[in-house]
C-alpha cells in the first residue's frame, strides 16, 4: 500500500512536469493506473484499468486480468526512477521527467499488447491519442503521419506553447483547489482532473483551452490530413474520470 501511494504521488508529479512542456505529453494526465501515456494524454496504465475503456475494447476478464498485472509490473520497474527524480535539480527533472515517463509508456503498450488483439491495439492508441489532446501534435510519430510541413510544425509549436501557458497560469491560480480527489492533472493532457497536480475549481477553464488549442490545430490540416487524423483518433470516446461508488450491502 506504501508503495502504492507513492507511486500515485508520483504519477501526478509526472503529469505536471510533462504536460507544461510544449514538446511531446503527455502527457500527461494520469490516473492510478499507470504513468504518462503521451505526456498527459491518458496515460496508457490509466486506460486499461478503466472498466469503460475495457468495455469499449470488448476485453474479457482473462484479457483484463493479465493486462493489468503487466501496467503493475512495468510501474514498478520503474518506480524508484520516478522516485530518484524527485531529488535531481529542478532544471533537470522535466526533461529527465519527459524520457523517463516515454520509456515507461512505450514499455506499457509494449506489455499489453502481447495481451490485446491488434483491433483491440488499435482502438486503444485512438482513445489515448484522443485523450493527449492538442498535445499529441507535438509527437514526432504524429507530425510524421500526418506529413506536417516545416510551417505547419512552427505553427503547432505556437499553439501549444501559448495553450500551455494558460493552463499553467490556471494551475498556479487554482491553489489547493486540485487536491480534491486522485484523477488527471496534466496540463496538455487530460487536464480536467483534481488528483494531485490537478486545477480544482478551474477544470472547466483547463478542458475549454484544450479544446480550443485542439480545434485550431486541426484547422491547420489539410483535408488529406484530416483524414488521416481521423483514422488515427477513430470516433470520439469519453473516458469517464471518476470511478463508480461501491455498492452498499443491503
Amino acid at each position: 500500500m506504501h508503495t502504492l501511494c507513492r507511486m500515485a504521488l508520483t504519477v501526478g508529479l509526472v503529469a505536471a512536469l510533462a504536460g507544461s512542456a510544449s514538446a511531446q505529453r503527455q502527457p500527461g494526465g494520469q490516473g492510478r493506473g499507470g504513468f504518462g501515456g503521451g505526456f498527459g494524454g491518458g496515460g496508457v496504465g490509466f486506460l486499461i484499468s478503466n472498466e469503460a475503456v475495457q468495455k469499449e475494447l470488448k476485453m474479457d476478464k482473462d484479457q483484463a486480468d493479465k493486462a493489468t498485472e503487466a501496467v503493475k509490473k512495468v510501474r514498478e520497474k520503474h518506480a524508484d526512477d520516478f522516485t530518484k527524480l524527485r531529488e535531481a535539480p529542478q532544471e533537470e527533472r522535466r526533461t529527465k521527467m519527459q524520457e523517463l515517463a516515454k520509456e515507461v509508456n512505450e514499455e506499457t503498450m509494449k506489455a499489453v499488447g502481447e495481451v490485446l488483439k491488434p483491433e483491440q491495439m488499435t482502438r486503444l492508441k485512438q482513445i489515448e491519442l484522443q485523450r493527449a489532446s492538442f498535445a499529441a501534435f507535438t509527437r514526432p510519430e504524429v507530425q510524421e503521419a500526418l506529413k506536417l510541413t516545416t510551417e505547419q510544425k512552427e505553427k503547432v509549436k505556437t499553439i501549444t506553447d501559448d495553450a500551455n501557458k494558460d493552463i499553467q497560469a490556471l494551475r498556479g491560480a487554482g491553489g489547493q483547489g486540485g487536491r480534491q480527489g486522485r484523477g488527471q492533472g496534466g496540463a496538455g493532457g487530460a487536464g480536467r482532473g483534481q488528483g494531485r497536480g490537478g486545477f480544482g475549481a478551474n477544470n472547466e477553464k483547463v478542458t475549454a483551452i484544450r479544446k480550443e488549442a485542439t480545434e485550431k490545430l486541426v484547422a491547420l490540416l489539410t483535408d488529406d490530413q484530416k483524414k488521416t487524423w481521423k483514422g488515427m483518433t477513430g470516433d470520439p470516446f469519453e473516458v469517464p474520470l471518476t470511478r463508480p461508488a461501491p455498492k452498499k450491502d443491503d
